[in-house]
């Protein structure tokens, strides 16, 4: 019997040795993207996770595409950036999918970039800011804008997105300490050399980037702004609820007062001087 049972350790053993350095395969292979996809721009070919270089058809040439989905498998980071020429033309995507052991790049070159021209649209569509959310959201009106971000971050990446492709605005990357708070400005240049800056105040949410990253990833995320911001905390709205019943309790005595007081005139009284004529 203890023969047998010594037989089937020593066989277990085997087959776990045997498959350890699959199991360490596993959990050592890189993150991968499985899709992704861009506003107003066609993938040529097609999307393939094993190709990195790829050609990008754009279905207006004269507007910036957007990145709109993507699919990663694995734990890891999507930073998208834009490529240009010696003269600041826009020629391409870059995505990079960072991860604890490194990254993987993804090259999207314009298929069908239009002529030059100049003009003087230096509008930006979009800012993209890994685990930032920016209020109001980006429009043609607004230069003002506030940029939130978890409590923790301290590598900060700031990619905008130019209306016009043929139009520049130059990336920013920052290191924080956990307590900064900076403003950041971002200046676009139309083709005819016409810029407009953009200002955006970094506000910190009282969430951790893990947080944050958890809150992304449900399927129905909309923002992980809404309710952190002190008019929407609990506490701010009992203190005005208070503040106000306070007001209604006083204004409510004073009617109460008012009508029970005794007038210590009698109105049918004779006045007992008379003015001097």
């Amino acid at each position: 019997m203890r023969g047998k049972i010594s037989l089937i350790l020593i066989c277990s053993a085997i087959i776990f040795l045997s498959l350890s350095p699959f199991q360490a395969a596993a959990q050592d292979s890189a993150p991968e993207l499985v899709s992704i996809s861009f506003k107003n721009a066609e993938i040529d070919g097609g999307f393939k996770t094993d190709v990195q270089e790829y050609g990008l058809i754009l279905e207006n040439n004269e507007e910036s595409p957007t990145l709109e989905s993507y699919a990663v498998s694995g734990s890891a980071d999507i930073f998208i950036t834009y490529t240009y020429d010696e003269t600041n033309h826009q020629t391409g995507i870059t995505a990079t999918l960072e991860y604890e052991m490194g990254s993987t790049i993804y090259n999207f070159k314009y298929l069908n970039s239009a002529v030059y021209e100049i003009n003087g649209n230096n509008l930006l569509s979009s800012v993209y800011c890994t685990y930032g959310e920016i209020s109001p959201h980006l429009n043609d009106d607004d230069t003002e804008y506030k940029l939130y971000i978890p409590s923790d971050l301290t590598q900060l990446t700031i990619t905008p997105v130019t209306k016009d492709i043929n139009a520049y605005c130059a990336p920013v990357e920052l290191v924080l300490s956990n307590e900064q708070t900076p403003k950041i400005t971002l200046s676009c240049t139309a083709s005819n050399g016409k810029t407009r800056e953009y200002l955006f105040n970094i506000k910190r949410v009282d969430k951790t980037t893990e947080q944050v990253k958890a809150e992304m990833a449900q399927p129905d995320f909309v923002s992980f702004v809404d309710g952190t911001r002190l008019y929407q905390r609990p506490e701010f709205v009992i203190t005005v609820l208070v503040a106000a019943g306070g007001i209604i309790v006083i204004f409510v005595l004073f009617l109460i007062t008012r009508k029970i007081a005794v007038n210590p005139y009698d109105k049918d009284e004779k006045p007992f001087y008379s003015p001097i004529e």
